[in-house]
This record gives structure tokens, C-alpha cells and sequence, in this order.
């Protein structure tokens, strides 16, 4: 981004990213910020300029003027993550994108997700170790406490050829007012748990309550997960195409 920010600006522009993600997460919604490199093209045109320096995994699909003072990661109210799981036999065209297992699931059992949504010390979600009780983290003036905003499952229906499909492709929303590192995908690691039958649903309230990473699930793989969208306040909002 910042080399094709350097090519219309005639120097280096630093870059503001809404979110960070783990390698092997994808992102659909993430916003950026930075200083203007040419005022004088309008948002569609810039667009255009910048795509056509960006290699093939990244790309802009709209861009809007904002006041100077915006800033992408401290000013966002609220970020979501999807994660797509597919269930059945292995699907080619999907791979790094869809996380796949031939594990059967109950699709009801996922429902326990629902758990997470309210204000709550997510310790036991959290990795790179933050999540332990000597963390850093925890004296920090948040710590490990974070609020789940909206959390559910459905099921989609697969996109990537005529089928029929031999299985089930679920997708769970997670969105929230911030996010732990892998706080996501432990999360779904442990819904997934609990649709394999391995756990009860009453185990997303045990982990809450231990507030211990130590205690917690098995990070689900990162090639389901996508940062899907980032909210702001209205004013923001109201600029964005």
C-alpha cells in the first residue's frame, strides 16, 4: 500500500490499518487511512491510480475524504469477523479461503456462540500470552475485557460450483468493540468443540468465568477468517460511499 501511495505522492506517506490480522486471515472490510497524496484526483480516479500499483491479493474498491484528524484503528466503534467453515469432503477450490474438516458437526450445537455476546473478561480467548493471569495485558486499563456486540450462525450455500454439495457450509459472525489477538478464531475453536459433542454448551460460561487461556480451546485454523467490516461513528459513516 505504501509503495503505491509512494508512486502518486513523489514520497513516502505512512499508513493507518483499522485492524491487524494473523497471517493466513483475510480481510474483505478493512479500512485505511492516510494523508492525501493527490488532491487534485477525485476518489474514483485515486482508486483507479493505486489499485494499478498493488499486486493481485490487494485491492480498493472505494475510497472517500476525510478530515484530517480520522483515524482508521483508534476511531472505529466496532469491527466484524466472519469465519467460513465447511463440513463434508474436501472442497479444492475453496482452499486458504474456507476452513475445511470432514468431521461431522451439529449445526444446533453451534448456536452456543450466542453465549459470548455481552461484556466479558476474555482472558481465555486470548492468545500470544495475553490471555494468562501474569500477562501484561491484564494491567493494562481495559485488560482482557472486551463486549461482544452481535454473534450467530447460519448456514450459506457454496458458491463455488453446481453441486450438489455433500455437506454443510456455516458461517459465524463475531462483532464487537475490539478484539484480543486469535480471540476470534479460539472462540470458534470452541464452538467447534462443542458441535463435535466433545464439550457442553455451558462450557463457553466456564471459560468466561476462569478468565485463563490455559483452560481454554484449540485455535481454529485462520483460512475461514476474514475481517468483514469495520463501523464508525455516524459522521464518518455518512461520508463513506
Amino acid at each position: 500500500m505504501e509503495q503505491a501511495i509512494l508512486v502518486l505522492a513523489g514520497g513516502p506517506v505512512a499508513t493507518t490499518f483499522a485492524g491487524r490480522t494473523d497471517a493466513g486471515v483475510h480481510a474483505a472490510g478493512q479500512v485505511v487511512s492516510f494523508a492525501d497524496p493527490r488532491p487534485d484526483l477525485s476518489a474514483q480516479r485515486l482508486v483507479k491510480a493505486l489499485n494499478a500499483g498493488l499486486p493481485d491479493d490487494i485491492g480498493i474498491e472505494a475510497a472517500w475524504r476525510a478530515p484530517s484528524e480520522f483515524h482508521a484503528r483508534y476511531d472505529a466503534t466496532w469491527r466484524e469477523y466472519r469465519y467460513r467453515q465447511w463440513v463434508g469432503e474436501r472442497q479444492p477450490l475453496v482452499g486458504g479461503i474456507v476452513a475445511q474438516r470432514t468431521r461431522p458437526i451439529e449445526f444446533e450445537r453451534l448456536t452456543a456462540i450466542e453465549r459470548v455476546v455481552g461484556t466479558h473478561d476474555f482472558a481465555s480467548f486470548a492468545g500470544g500470552g495475553e490471555g494468562v493471569p501474569w500477562s501484561e495485558r491484564r494491567s493494562e486499563p481495559r485488560g482482557t475485557i472486551r463486549t461482544v456486540l452481535a454473534a450467530g450462525v447460519t448456514r450459506i450455500s457454496p458458491w463455488w460450483g453446481p453441486g450438489p454439495f455433500d455437506g454443510d457450509l456455516v458461517e459465524i459472525v463475531i462483532r464487537a468493540d475490539g478484539f484480543l489477538p486469535r480471540m476470534v478464531r479460539n472462540i470458534v475453536g470452541a464452538v467447534l468443540e462443542i458441535g463435535e459433542r466433545r464439550r457442553e454448551t455451558e462450557w463457553i460460561d466456564e471459560l468466561l468465568a476462569a478468565a485463563d487461556r490455559r483452560l481454554g480451546p484449540k485455535t481454529a485454523s485462520p483460512a475461514g477468517l476474514t475481517l468483514w467490516r469495520v463501523g464508525y461513528d455516524e459522521d464518518v459513516a455518512a461520508a463513506r460511499p
